[in-house]
């Protein structure tokens, strides 16, 4: 309860942003034009900022240890494959759809990877897999690794070669296991020296119909489901084919008030990825019909260089519109990342009930 308090406290903050741009939309001229409006704003004072002090801190896997590295896969991505056609993922779609439970760390093929923690190696599980047990009780896993370490092996923090990078991957995949749960290795106190000041955005709010039909923000009525289009800019440029990349926000969170500042859904969190993450069976719950990932597989096929699409599922059950006034309201929705970076989309948006279907 407490962390879901700071949540709410942080995002209800975003609203003291630099507006950077206003689009004014057309609609008929019986209605008036709807505004979308667009805030950033880099944290002051983050604790990201500041070299962090504790028990759970750690360096980086590769060389130099003690400098920030690319990363080009943040905690909380979508993993989609599917055998359907491009861009039709949903929660009935077959395949497999999960959150990417660590960071994707830039190396080239051969680089050395080192145990972040001390401590004994527990699992193989996988040819490119090393699992460090550490004796505070969290483990460690490395993956798309050439492992040169076996089972039972101690190994020593920045001494011990856990193994190479393998080519084609040209990263290190760490994740950070506390007891049962994955944690961020981004959550300031963690993987160090961290530092971003890149605020995410919003790129666009998408209104559809349950079954998937796309609707106008001028001409809402019956039930609606709401969707944002977000995602975040790895704070060092990722080099090569990634570069220019999305990755996800940390937090996503909207609420909706009237034209005349009443509040009629207030705050509302979908999803903090700041700490920890949900079950992958949560992923549509989180993500809406269409998001899909980085270079995606769809149908047999590899999407070289196509970018992903990250939509956040605002509504978990579509809103029904019948219990709202006609007229005007406004939307927003706020993002951030694990340093405190803002931002955030203001949309104006019109109910009217008797329009029709």
């Amino acid at each position: 309860m407490k962390l879901r308090l700071v949540v709410m406290l942080a995002l209800a903050s975003l609203g003291a942003g630099v507006a950077l741009e206003s689009t004014a939309l057309s609609a008929s001229p019986s209605v008036a034009v709807p505004l979308i409006t667009r805030t950033s704003s880099v944290a002051g004072n983050s604790t990201c900022d500041s070299p962090q002090k504790g028990p759970f801190v750690y360096h980086y896997p590769i060389r130099p240890f003690d400098r920030q590295h690319p990363i080009r896969g943040f905690f909380g991505d979508p993993r989609t494959l599917t055998t359907e056609e491009f861009a039709q993922t949903s929660s009935t779609a077959p395949g497999s759809f999960g959150f990417h439970n660590g960071v994707d760390i830039t190396a080239a093929a051969g680089t050395p990877v080192y145990p972040v923690v001390s401590g004994v190696v527990s699992a193989r599980l996988y040819a490119d897999e090393v699992t460090v047990r550490t004796r505070d009780g969290r483990r460690f896993q490395y993956y798309h690794l050439r492992p040169v370490v076996h089972l039972g092996q101690r190994v020593v923090v920045d001494r011990t070669v856990l193994g190479y990078v393998l080519p084609v991957w040209l990263h290190v995949h760490l994740t950070e296991i506390d007891v049962f749960r994955a944690h961020n290795p981004l959550d300031p106190g963690h993987l160090e020296p961290y530092q971003d000041h890149t605020p995410p955005f919003v790129s666009s709010v998408l209104f559809r119909t349950p079954g998937g039909r796309s609707l106008s923000p001028l001409n809402l009525h019956g039930r609606v489901d709401f969707a944002a289009d977000a995602a975040d800019t790895p704070p060092v440029p990722v080099p090569g084919f990634w570069y220019g990349f999305p990755v996800t926000p940390a937090v996503v969170g909207w609420r909706l008030v009237r034209a005349d500042g009443r509040v009629v859904i207030p705050q509302h969190v979908v999803v903090d990825f700041r700490r920890t993450e949900p079950n992958n069976r949560e992923f549509w719950r989180v993500y809406a019909s269409g998001t899909y990932q980085n270079f995606p597989v769809f149908g047999h096929r590899f999407y070289w260089r196509i970018p992903g699409r990250y939509l956040f599922r605002l509504t978990r059950q579509p809103l029904d519109a019948n219990h709202l006034r006609d007229g005007q309201y406004l939307l927003t929705v706020d993002v951030a990342d694990v340093c405190g970076n803002h931002g955030s989309l203001t949309e104006r948006i019109v109910i009217a009930h008797g329009s029709g279907v």
